[in-house]
């Protein structure tokens, strides 16, 4: 009998953080959050690109550009301007 309640225990546990959270929203819950530097939508017929440009905390020297539509994600980073690092 102990085994069954803690069995439907494990499971409505489980059930309920699924209706709430997925486990790479739990997975990353303390890590450090940062803003882009930018942010826009590019008008194309058919989807809705979201575009975020970014500068890694690993790397202030490179811009990274993350793409958004409802069925495909890519980035690219390369290297800043030297005239974009003097600002």
């Amino acid at each position: 009998m102990k085994k069954l309640s803690f069995i439907t225990f494990i499971f409505l546990t489980i059930s309920t953080l699924n209706a709430g959270m997925t486990w790479s929203q739990l997975s990353s819950w303390g890590n450090k959050t940062i803003k882009p530097d930018v942010k826009y939508s590019i008008e194309t017929e058919g989807y809705n690109v979201r575009v975020y440009e970014f500068t890694p905390l690993s790397d202030p020297g490179s811009t990274c550009i993350m793409t958004f539509t409802n069925e495909k994600m890519g980035m690219f980073c390369f290297a800043k301007s030297k005239d974009a690092l003097k600002k």
